[in-house]
């Protein structure tokens, strides 16, 4: 499994059978660029080439930033524009969410029921949806 958002790059790119100039040319930068890209000499990555890479090679925008160890212009603004939402991070990050909670709170969200996950106590301190264990390691209470 690659490692750095260069390797990334390249084996997305290699996966799609995708030449370096005809990549270049769709994601809107040189060969030169991208070349330099995939080898780890030309960073930072600006994020529109980010999100065009991932876009044109059907990669996540979000694993190539984590690997490039940014973030996503667009969160970052929701981010200061949202007041909510640095608590929501702070909250999550001191609950210890797991990813399988936020694919919970997520799903509650998409069917516009963002409560329901909470309500129903499938995310706990960091427990995974269906875990035994309540807050603190000990069972879960059952029952209203």
């Amino acid at each position: 499994m690659a490692r750095t958002v260069e390797e990334t790059i390249r084996e997305q790119r290699e996966a799609q059978q995708m030449g370096l100039r005809v990549a270049a040319e769709r994601i809107g930068i040189s060969p030169v660029c991208l070349s330099r890209t995939e080898r780890g000499k030309e960073r930072p990555l600006r994020p529109e080439v980010v999100k065009r890479i991932a876009m044109l090679l059907g990669g996540d925008p979000d694993l190539l930033f984590r690997l490039a160890e940014s973030t996503d212009p667009d969160l970052a603004e929701c981010i200061h524009v949202v007041p909510n939402v640095p608590e929501f991070l702070r909250i999550a990050m001191a609950q210890k969410l797991t990813s399988e909670n936020f694919d919970v709170l997520n799903a509650g969200i998409k069917r516009n029921r963002p409560s329901e996950a909470l309500e129903t106590g499938q995310v706990r301190n960091g427990e995974a949806p269906g875990s035994p264990r309540g807050p603190g390691g000990g069972p879960r209470a059952r029952g209203g």
